[in-house]
């Protein structure tokens, strides 16, 4: 394995490029917090009340509906939660893609982008992007990934 330049950090194995200025990770910051407060916005809810996660599966008639909708609710609530600590960041942010591209991918792509003159899946589709970012970026300086790298040092 090659040494970590100086602009790199490694933490089990994954690079983290260690962000170029106060401002970019203040960005990262803001960017985390949103999505994750958002994500546990969607999840907790469904915490509360399996049966709505459940019973939304059941009404798009994908397989296995019980199993998807507890991974719906697993993945907003214990990604919203990681995004929000900043930790494991990247594998969050690339979880996150991969969860939000399937949903819209199985709820909203057989409708169409646009349903009576409306977008269609926004949501699932913007999560997604917010998700490749963070897998893209990782988390910035302030977040647990960023102190468990420099208290690996």
């Amino acid at each position: 394995m090659s040494t970590p330049t100086p602009t790199q950090a490694s933490t089990d194995g994954l690079r983290l490029a260690r962000t170029p200025s106060p401002l970019a990770s203040t960005g990262l910051l803001a960017l985390r917090l949103v999505a994750g407060a958002l994500l546990l916005v969607h999840g907790v809810p469904k915490l509360s009340d399996p049966a709505m996660a459940t019973g939304y599966a059941a009404a798009l008639g994908v397989p296995a509906p019980t199993v998807l909708g507890w991974l719906s609710i697993l993945g907003e609530v214990g990604l919203g939660t990681l995004l929000v600590l900043g930790l494991a960041t990247r594998v969050a942010g690339t979880l996150l893609l991969v969860q939000m591209a399937s949903v819209w991918l199985l709820a909203h792509a057989p409708q169409g982008f646009l349903v009576d003159g409306e977008i269609n899946g926004e949501n699932a589709l913007l999560f997604a992007g917010l998700g490749l970012t963070l897998a893209l970026t990782g988390p910035g300086a302030v977040s647990l990934d960023a102190l468990l790298v420099r208290r690996r040092r």
